[in-house]
């Protein structure tokens, strides 16, 4: 969701259609980012399955094919394609698993994206141009979104250890975007600045998909292929 003119908008992302579709938060269709033919990355459409989507204070929309080719497109506010960066690969400015996305504006001055590689277990930042920028390791950590409350960054994290079913637990990044808490999960412990592998140790969560902060800050976390659980809330202690 997205403030825009004083109102709520929504951009989803269609996996089944390959298309972001821009909408009033009553569902009435603003505008349709097709898939981005004119990029030449793409063989055909059904190669383009987006995945989250980010906007920028001047209306710049930025959109992750976390399950496709996993290039990151950047389109201004009319539609326009500007930039495609990324790709599948494990080097720094590639991706596998280009899960989420979200714009960090911690420093006003400077704002970049953050960008998670989820089969990875990094975190990636980026200029708003899609010049990486460096990246936060989180071995055993399959990441999802990124969101930012404060000055922390938290995200779900759907598996764990070596990646099998129901491992999950929430990773917490302090403004450095080291790992400072991970309910559900073991203890965050650096050796010579490298993160020990994280895996799960309380059996809290099976598949957390997203994250979400009150201004208490609580968590609230939904959890994906769950057995239709209600989402789970953490109170801040």
């Amino acid at each position: 969701m997205h403030v825009e003119n004083g109102e709520d908008v929504l951009y989803i992302s269609d996996n089944a259609r390959h298309e972001v579709i821009k909408t009033t938060i009553d569902g009435k269709v603003m505008q349709v980012f097709t898939y981005p033919e004119a990029s030449g990355k793409y063989a055909s459409k059904d190669l383009y399955i987006p995945t989250e989507t980010a906007i920028a204070e001047n209306g710049d929309v930025y959109v992750a094919d976390g399950y496709g080719e996993q290039y990151i497109m950047h389109y201004n506010a009319k539609g326009e394609l500007l930039n495609t960066f990324g790709g599948k690969g494990n080097e720094d400015a590639l991706f596998n698993n280009a899960h989420g996305i979200c714009i960090d504006k911690r420093n006003p001055a400077n704002p970049t994206l953050l960008i998670t590689a989820r089969q990875q277990n990094k975190l990636k930042r980026f200029t708003m141009q899609g010049e990486f920028i460096e990246s936060s390791d989180l071995p055993g950590a399959y990441i999802c979104r990124p969101v930012i409350h404060g000055t922390n960054v938290y995200l779900a994290t759907i598996w764990s250890g070596d990646g099998s079913e129901g491992t999950g637990f929430i990773s917490v990044l302090g403004k450095d975007n080291k790992l400072i808490s991970a309910p559900g999960g073991s203890t965050p412990n650096y050796n010579n600045g490298t993160l020990e592998h994280m895996h799960q140790t309380l059996k809290i969560f099976h598949h957390p998909h997203d994250v979400c902060v009150d201004e208490d800050e609580n968590l609230y976390v939904a959890q994906w292929n769950s057995g239709k659980t209600y989402p789970i809330k953490l109170f801040r202690v």
